[in-house]
């Protein structure tokens, strides 16, 4: 027995130390590959225990209009988002998120209901429209989100950024990588509860603010513009209008409207035709606004006088090719002005033709006409006009009259300015510069001259006929009293799609001009498309002209702004009507007209006023009452169309 008794125990023993060895060798390998082979990797876990990275975020850059209005802004929101198999009630999770978002009731429940692991229930909700929101399987997080506190107003040319904040269209696609932000983020020591350790701070990269942005743009001038080519709908029943303003002299672009509006805050819920900047983007022929540049031509060239008379057929007049022009009203001998004044398509062919074809081209692309203008905006179209070799045989001709040529609203805006700006054709500016941290102006630079197109003697005659033009002919319904206004109606047909001919039913009234004639601070484009009812230049376009300058020129500091002795004392601005407007458009409006403005309540439009609207007189302040919009809903449409008389202190019968 006890032979054996010593020999188990030495076996054990043995068994012991090779169950430690081996042991042992494992360890000491998992501690190389630990140590070794993967510390990065155990390192770089580790490291991710204790330190936390949090984005510091940044905020686009705000477009601002040469007044200091914010145009576009960003703002604080909340975007929700769901775990479906964590959700427990998705029809009612999908009812309430419904009323946050564009999305349907029904499109939310099924996505509630499908196989995804994460859905998106609203994106970017304005935090004051949230409320409290306590749903199983629904977490939100903090976003940013562009808002355009004054709606439509200047909407096609802004543009508006997608989900991301990234421009897509108009100034905010133009000036993305100036306005563009960059979040900035902060790595700290947590401890083992996740919380930050105070004073441990590791890395932190500051957020880069997007630079703000100053257009040249007034927005009370594009108020006003946008205001009555609404008018001027309505009362021609019209599909549509254009509107530009321009400073001739600097080549500023004060005011460009296109109606109907479009909201960059609904962006997702409108049509790339309501968007687009028709402005710069479509091209019409210009019709009889373009003869201005064949009498610049004859007159510039010498084949031209004002004494000279040309015979203009009594109404009918018969083109090499065989075909026959004909003026509205029959005329036989006209002096040159008078070509003009009653807009002769006969004597403006006949002036016309004193010019060689290839001279008569390169007058019309000095003009700007055929070539962009370079301003600072996407999708600009250069226009349409053939080489003279592809001319045909009365091409000449039918130019002359502005037929057979493509132009843009701005492209007429600015040959206009050159002739208010003494013959020098300028480039035009849309935006004014970048404004610093401390709101200095950083300039992008000042007028910029392209060419000189005419004399400067030219350009006087040119404006002293066109003054003609207002004074006796087709322009009148553009006169304003106490001012000398020049300028041109046009009335052109709109070719078909197929481009076989002209539509009949379809037309473009406009009128363009600038004014004082003899001292030119404004130059304005007003376009009416397919107008049913008065459908001339002269009928609807230049009425509209003159409503829409001499509310401008009427305004405090302008031109007409009557002496303080010939003024009521008793009398004031009328109170608008501020009813279904947000806070901002509202005390928009009113600044407009020197008026204070106050606000009480919780909600995002207003939902009744005092003094109530209409009232004149002294008014101390207007106090509005905010409200949900759903309160007022029959004003809902309002701040799209920005409807709302808009007097202009100074303004007399208007």
């Amino acid at each position: 027995m006890g032979p054996r008794v010593q020999h188990t125990g030495i076996s054990r023993l043995r068994w012991i130390v090779i169950l430690g060895a081996v042991a042992w060798l494992g360890l000491s390998a998992r501690l190389i590959q630990i140590q070794i082979f993967r510390h990065e990797a155990y390192s770089a876990e580790a490291h991710a225990q204790y330190l936390e990275r949090r984005t510091l975020k940044a905020s686009r850059g705000r477009v601002v209009d040469r007044r200091g209005n914010n145009l576009a802004v960003d703002v604080q929101a909340t975007s929700f988002y769901a775990y479906p198999d964590q959700v427990e009630d998705p029809k009612r999770v999908a009812a309430h998120f419904a009323s946050l978002s564009d999305k349907r009731t029904e499109f939310i429940e099924r996505q509630l209901r499908g196989d995804k692991q994460f859905i998106y229930l609203a994106r970017q909700v304005v935090d004051a429209d949230v409320g409290a929101v306590a749903f199983a399987g629904v977490f939100q997080h903090p976003e940013t989100r562009r808002q355009y506190p004054l709606g439509p107003l200047a909407g096609q040319l802004i543009g508006h950024t997608n989900i991301d904040n990234s421009g897509r269209e108009g100034i905010e696609r133009a000036f993305d990588d100036i306005l563009r932000e960059k979040d900035g983020s902060i790595v700290g020591f947590v401890d083992a509860r996740g919380k930050q350790v105070p004073g441990r701070q590791q890395q932190r990269k500051e957020p880069e603010h997007g630079r703000n942005l100053m257009l040249t743009i007034d927005g009370v001038y594009q108020s006003i513009l946008e205001e009555e080519l609404q008018r001027a709908i309505d009362g021609s029943k019209a599909q549509g209008a254009l509107g530009v303003i321009i400073a001739p002299r600097s080549g500023e672009v004060l005011a460009m409207a296109n109606l109907p509006l479009f909201d960059p805050n609904k962006a997702s819920r409108s049509s790339p035709e309501l968007r687009r900047n028709r402005a710069i983007t479509d091209v019409y022929e210009p019709g009889s606004t373009f003869k201005v540049i064949a009498a610049a031509a004859v007159l510039e060239d010498g084949l031209a006088s004002l004494h000279d008379r040309i015979f203009c057929g009594h109404g009918t007049f018969r083109l090499a090719n065989g075909d026959t022009i004909r003026d509205i009203q029959p005329h036989g001998d006209l002096l040159f002005a008078q070509v003009l004044e009653k807009s002769s398509n006969i004597g403006t062919i006949k002036l016309a033709q004193r010019l060689a074809r290839h001279r008569f081209y390169e007058h019309i692309r000095n003009f700007g006409f055929a070539i962009r203008t370079g301003i600072d905006l996407p999708a600009e179209t250069p226009g349409l006009l053939q080489e003279v070799n592809q001319w045909s045989r009365r091409s000449l001709a039918t130019i002359a009259i502005g037929q057979e040529i493509g132009a843009t609203a701005l492209q007429l805006a600015m040959a206009y300015g050159a002739i208010a700006n003494g013959g020098v054709l300028m480039a035009p500016r849309v935006v004014a510069g970048t404004i610093d941290s401390d709101g200095r102006l950083d300039d992008r630079g000042g007028p910029q001259p392209i060419r000189r197109v005419v004399s400067r003697k030219t350009a006087a005659t040119l404006s002293e006929v066109l003054t003609g033009v207002v004074e006796r002919g087709t322009g009148q319904k553009a006169r304003i009293e106490g001012v000398a206004v020049a300028g041109k109606t046009g009335t052109a047909q709109r070719a078909l799609a197929d481009g076989s001919g002209y539509d009949p039913n379809a037309s473009i009234a406009s009128f363009v001009g600038f004014l004082p004639a003899n001292n030119p601070q404004y130059a304005c484009v007003i376009m009416v498309e397919n107008p049913s009812v008065n459908g001339w230049g002269g009928s609807v376009a230049a009425p509209t002209f003159r409503r829409v300058m001499k509310r401008i020129i009427s305004l405090p500091g302008g031109l007409l702004v009557e002496p303080a002795a010939k003024r009521p004392q008793k009398e004031g601005p009328a109170v608008p009507d501020l009813r279904g407007m947000t806070p901002d458009m509202a005390r928009f409006q009113a600044q407009m007209r020197g008026l204070p403005v106050a606000f009480s309540g919780v909600g995002t439009v207003v939902v009744s006023q005092s003094p109530l609207p209409g009232r004149a007189g002294r008014v101390g302040q207007i106090n509005c009452m905010l409200g949900a919009e759903a309160a007022y809903s029959p004003w809902k449409m309002r701040q799209a169309l920005l409807v709302g008389n808009m007097p202009a202190q100074g303004s007399r019968g208007i």
